[in-house]
């Protein structure tokens, strides 16, 4: 056991007001101690770093370190509220309470003079593992392998990196430390030029372009939608990932850039060509920018596939953009004329209904809602006295709106652009537009209370409870809302958007799995209608969704 004296024990500082002031005998303090173990071997793990928090919102926390048989301890821990939760190198994090890190932590609630003894089981980690080589069988030493899970953004599915490594000067790869779960692999070759024999150019004939690599997704395909599935179980090491490259003929891309009329002479435009088909394109980017009087350019050594080419200039507060997508065959070079459109200045107002006595400043800001503009600057208006704002020089594309801050309790009742309701649909700025968005935020949002029992009748506490918005509203991920239910079954929600919705609970549910759009389907005929109204709703009660349905 680890001694007192080597535990940070800043939780007396979560200690109430009359504890702090009178000195506290020892039977008002509590003991909290127990053993962390490998969940598959059983074996004892030291060096375990365990945190004892308090439940609250901003924590409080105590660590030890688990000694070599795996066991810790904490001493003088106030009364309270607790939550216990364990970590060690190789092994996937774990609290008390929690049978997978897709369920909610359990509370542990210390009485004075209390001694607890708790067990956690930790699971190892996986491993992929595997060789990169030519199309020779020679080793290709120093190509990024990276492992990428399925995940969801904006209800359309997108893969983001969870591990990378370089191959080595055998050619092998092995990533460690991955978490159970279904990945695709992928081989990062792009710009690495492919060694090739080439006899001496013979005069006034040009030599062939170098042949270069691309990217190739395990089993062998340049394509993510044919990538294989990879399954990694808890620790264990799936080997043979292997990946065999053969270089692509490559293309040189020229273009020409036409410039707004007011350009200074001397102002240069950028230019970012995006390879797409791969799970981040930033994977494969090329950015430059173009100097006039011509503002032409030329990028060579482009391998196959589809490319997004965006175009970005700013004259002071102006900002112009324009897009365009080519596809690039192996060997074929390609000319574009690009052009540049205009960003508009988006006026409109912003209503707050409802009592708001904070006098706030509010601010409307705009978030990319596709991969036009992922790093460009967002446009951010403050609001007027008056309730107009002005967002300068919007380029064109599709945008997500936001208002900051919200006022507590409330919700955004409604934004349309002109006619358009931009809250069931994207908001897609032209270099035309010139209709003015009109916001409403109420402060009176609904407030919802209920329980969540099981089917022999018990409170099922800790259980996961998801608001799901119906009907036009389904779509919206904003108006999804989630909330663990305490010890006694029992849950609320605030701030929500009026409306018709369904209610679930389930004993474990992934992060955001609500995003994906299938999710719910096999769970409809369980979910609990309610429609929502500002103010406080009457309560309601759900049943839980069977263990077994709710791991789907």
């Amino acid at each position: 056991m680890v001694p007192a004296s080597r535990v940070a024990l800043c939780l007396l500082a979560a200690c109430t007001a009359a504890l702090c002031q009178k000195a506290a005998s020892p039977s008002e303090y509590a003991w909290v101690g127990g053993t962390v173990f490998d969940r598959g071997t059983g074996s004892p793990l030291s060096k375990a770093l365990v945190t004892l928090s308090t439940e609250e919102e901003t924590p409080l926390d105590a660590q030890a370190i688990t000694d070599g048989t795996g066991r810790f301890g904490f001493t003088d821990i106030p009364p309270g509220r607790y939550q216990l939760h364990a970590d060690c190198k190789g092994y996937l994090h774990a609290w008390y309470g929690a049978e997978t890190v897709n369920h909610a932590p359990g509370i542990i609630t210390l009485h004075g003079g209390e001694r607890r003894d708790f067990v956690l089981r930790l699971e190892a980690l996986g491993a992929v593992s595997g060789t990169v080589v030519d199309a020779e069988g020679d080793a290709l030493p120093g190509v990024a392998v990276s492992l990428w899970m399925q995940s969801f953004w904006r209800g359309k599915p997108r893969f983001f990196e969870r591990s990378s490594v370089n191959s080595d000067d055998r050619g092998v790869y092995r990533i460690s430390n991955v978490v159970a779960g279904r990945y695709i692999a992928l081989a990062n070759g792009l710009g690495r030029q492919a060694f090739r024999m080439q006899p001496e150019a013979i005069a006034d004939q040009k030599a062939p372009e170098q042949a270069r690599y691309g990217a190739q997704f395990f089993p062998g395909t340049d394509r993510m939608s044919l990538a294989a599935v990879i399954t990694v179980d808890p620790g264990k090491e799936i080997k043979g990932t292997d990946f065999r490259m053969s270089p692509y003929s490559t293309a040189t891309l020229r273009g020409t850039v036409t410039p707004p009329v007011e350009l200074p002479a001397d102002a240069r435009i950028d230019v970012v060509i995006m390879q797409q088909d791969l799970p981040d394109e930033n994977q494969g980017t090329f950015a430059f920018s173009v100097p006039g009087p011509n503002y032409s350019f030329e990028q060579y050594g482009l391998v196959p596939g589809e490319y997004l080419l965006l175009t970005r200039l700013s004259l002071g507060e102006r900002r112009y953009q324009g897009a365009q997508r080519v596809e690039i065959k192996g060997g074929v070079d390609k000319e574009v004329m690009l052009k540049l459109d205009p960003g508009i200045d988006l006026s409109g107002s912003l209503k707050v209904e409802g009592d708001d006595p904070g006098q706030r400043e509010y601010k409307v800001e705009l978030s990319p809602g596709d991969a036009l503009s992922p790093n460009e600057p967002r446009p951010m208006a403050t609001v007027k006295a008056d309730s107009s704002f002005v967002l300068k020089s919007v380029a064109p594309g599709i945008w997500d709106i936001g208002v900051n801050p919200i006022p507590p309790g409330g919700y955004i009742k409604s934004m349309r652009l002109g006619d358009q309701d931009v809250v069931t649909e994207d908001m897609i700025i032209g270099p035309k537009t010139a209709a003015p968005l009109r916001i409403v935020v109420s402060t009176r949002g609904g407030v919802l209370e209920g329980s969540v029992t099981r089917t022999s009748g018990e409170h099922a506490a800790r259980s996961i409870v998801l608001l799901a918005p119906a009907g036009k509203f389904s779509q919206i991920l904003s108006f999804y809302s989630t909330a663990v239910a305490d010890e006694a079954g029992l849950f609320k929600f605030k701030a929500l958007t009026p409306g018709s919705y369904k209610l679930y609970a389930f004993e474990a549910m992934e992060s955001g799995a609500w995003q994906n759009p299938e999710f719910l389907k096999p769970f409809d005929s369980y979910g609990e209608k309610v429609a929502i109204t500002e103010g406080v709703n009457a309560p309601k009660d759900v049943q839980l969704i069977p263990g077994a349905r709710s791991q789907q």
